[in-house]
């Protein structure tokens, strides 16, 4: 008993198949390659568990590889033999006339004139089927192959003493032998902003200040005079305002005294406390110059709540020197940043500029600074409007040019394959030649060249084909590789795969890629 299930079948109509097989009876089932049963792995182990339910007797019929993997993954009996091409295609005309000729027999049992066009009908999808089936023929018994060359390709650096000149001079280029390249204008408007401190900065002070207790673990009482210095781990520096006697511990419990604490105007490494000096509830410290204290951790303070009030306030006064020294500032830095301000905002697509500083020219529109003498600022701001006149290239003639170049000295049997963009560089200085308009740079770039097949002086390709005519696909595969003009090769045989390369070198086409 055998059992076909087409890709249009559903899972239902499997699974309740196979509840009606008898049990133990031998039963074959062919599913079909595509059936979306193969994309699920849980279908399978439902299928599984099915099977040793009503323990079947069940040989699953595998066309491919992949099926009789998935059905041996399972532990289910498969049955899988692989087919030459000729026993497959054999197989398919035999389904195809069997198929045909059931359907004839439904096809004219009926009346007359339902035979009339049911007749034109078969007798035209017989004629495509005939057609199709001639040719898939053909190519069958004339083998072609098809071989892929893949260009073997390296670099080279090229430098030219390129000129350029301007764009609008069209005749140019013509005038010379040497290649020329043109350049274009383009004017860039920028406004450059930079701010200073001023430079009379006063800062003033507004200390922080709150509770403490001071907590004793020694067995002596303390003597402290006004201003002992109270201090952080991280070196603030708070103030007693008044002298305070801190009492000896008591039956073995540290003594405590609640003072109340001052900001010092600056810590102990002299910078300036101001708001620094709030510091948070919990804060310890220790008293400067008392060894139990500061060395031993036998003393300390800790804050009781957060310090507050603590304030730094900065001012300043604007001066004539202060808006003079920002006025030059910006003149110095328009100057200093003036490549990279053109490289930044210049976005114009597959156009390179010529970064020599005498070529971009710079001119100040206006330059204005904020603030008035006298008046009260710490910082002062200014800005000037400039633009900047330069010229660029279009990468579009340069790779014309170095074409060109190539061209020239390269052997008929090489061709230019690439130039890489991110390789260009100018080499020397600049040069100019005539009236600040042409000059020459010496130029470089990378290109990428490899032989020209379309020429093939060589002969590689009538000699490959001469060559593997008859050979096996690993056998012409050598022998291509042998020729250090490719780098790779790819060889198909399409219905004939596995077979030899054809002995009538009509049917080996070759085709080249870079």
């Amino acid at each position: 008993m055998k059992f076909f299930f087409l890709k249009t079948d559903s899972l239902y109509k499997i699974f309740k198949t196979l509840e009606k097989v008898p049990s133990q009876k031998a039963v074959q089932i062919f599913i079909d390659p595509e059936h979306p049963f193969f994309e699920n792995q849980w279908r399978g182990k439902q299928l599984q568990d099915l099977i040793k339910e009503r323990n079947l007797n069940i040989t699953f019929l595998a066309e491919k590889e992949s099926n009789r993997k998935y059905f041996q993954q399972l532990g289910l009996q498969v049955y899988y033999e692989e087919e030459k091409p000729i026993i497959k295609m054999l197989k398919t005309l035999s389904v195809f006339l069997f198929d045909f000729k059931r359907f004839h027999l439904h096809a004219f049992a009926g009346t007359q004139t339902k035979q009339k066009y049911l007749f034109y009908m078969v007798f035209f999808f017989e004629a495509l089927a005939g057609i199709a089936l001639v040719w898939f023929l053909f190519l069958s018994i004339l083998p072609s192959a098809k071989v892929t060359l893949k260009v073997a390709q390296n670099t080279e650096d090229i430098i030219y003493n390129f000129r350029y000149y301007p764009a609008e001079n069209t005749g140019y280029s013509g005038t010379i032998k040497q290649i020329s390249i043109p350049y274009f204008k383009w004017s860039l408007n920028y406004n450059y902003q930079l701010a200073i401190s001023t430079e009379n900065i006063q800062h003033i002070i507004d200390p922080s200040a709150w509770f403490v207790k001071i907590y004793n673990k020694t067995s002596n009482a303390i003597n402290l005079l006004a201003n002992t210095r109270f201090v952080t781990h991280d070196g603030l520096t708070f103030l007693s305002k008044a002298p305070i006697t801190i009492p000896a511990w008591l039956k073995n419990n540290p003594s405590e005294l609640k003072i109340r604490l001052y900001a010092d105007e600056t810590d102990e490494q002299g910078l300036l406390m101001g708001v620094r000096g709030n510091v948070p509830k919990g804060t310890k410290m220790t008293i400067k110059n008392i060894k139990d204290s500061f060395y031993l951790g036998q003393i300390w303070a800790e804050a009781i709540e957060p310090f507050t009030w603590g304030r730094t306030t900065a001012l300043g006064t604007i001066s004539e020197k202060d808006r003079e020294t920002l006025s030059e500032k910006i003149k110095n830095g328009v100057y200093k940043d003036k490549l990279n301000i053109v490289s930044k905002e210049f976005n114009l697509q597959d156009t390179l500029v010529l970064m020599f500083d005498e070529l971009i020219k710079t001119k100040f529109h206006s330059l204005s600074v904020d603030g008035k003498i006298g008046e009260r600022a710490t910082s002062l701001r200014g800005m000037a409007q400039v633009s900047f006149d330069f010229f660029y290239l279009k990468w579009s003639d340069i790779v014309e040019a170095f074409t060109s170049y190539v061209q020239q000295r390269q052997s008929d049997s090489i061709q230019l394959i690439s130039i890489n963009p991110n390789t260009l560089a100018f080499i020397q200085d600049m040069k100019w030649i005539t009236d600040n308009q042409v000059f020459m740079i010496p130029t470089k770039v990378t290109i990428l060249q490899g032989y020209d097949f379309q020429k093939d002086i060589k002969w590689i390709i009538p000699s490959i084909k001469e060559a593997i005519a008859g050979k096996t696909v690993e056998e012409a595969r050598k022998i291509i590789l042998q020729y250090s003009e490719i780098a790779s090769v790819k060889i198909d045989l399409g219905l004939m795969q596995g077979g030899e390369i054809p002995t009538v070198k009509s049917r080996i086409k070759v085709k080249v890629e870079l």
